[in-house]
């Protein structure tokens, strides 16, 4: 049971740090300039559109799009060396 929940806390962790890196990072863009350079991630991402399931009666896009910048990496580095430390 522990190992479960470690493994539920962890992803806790690493989504947290980087949803309020990144929005950290948005903050600091307009006094610091090298935190408003952001790049994407894209999985299950073909051709810049989401792949499409058609069934007939209900299409369901799938994709997942993460948008990154200095400020989450930094936060996402933050939270694995606490977490490690644990």
């Amino acid at each position: 049971m522990k190992i479960s929940s470690s493994r539920w806390t962890f992803t806790l962790i690493i989504v947290s740090a980087l949803v309020i890196g990144t929005f950290i990072g948005e903050l600091l863009s307009s006094s610091m300039p090298i935190f408003s350079r952001s790049f994407t991630v894209s999985l299950l991402n073909r051709n810049a559109d989401a792949w499409l399931i058609d069934l007939n009666f209900m299409k369901m896009n799938l994709g997942f799009v993460f948008r990154l910048n200095l400020g989450s990496i930094i936060f996402l580095i933050l939270s694995l060396i606490v977490f490690n430390k644990k």
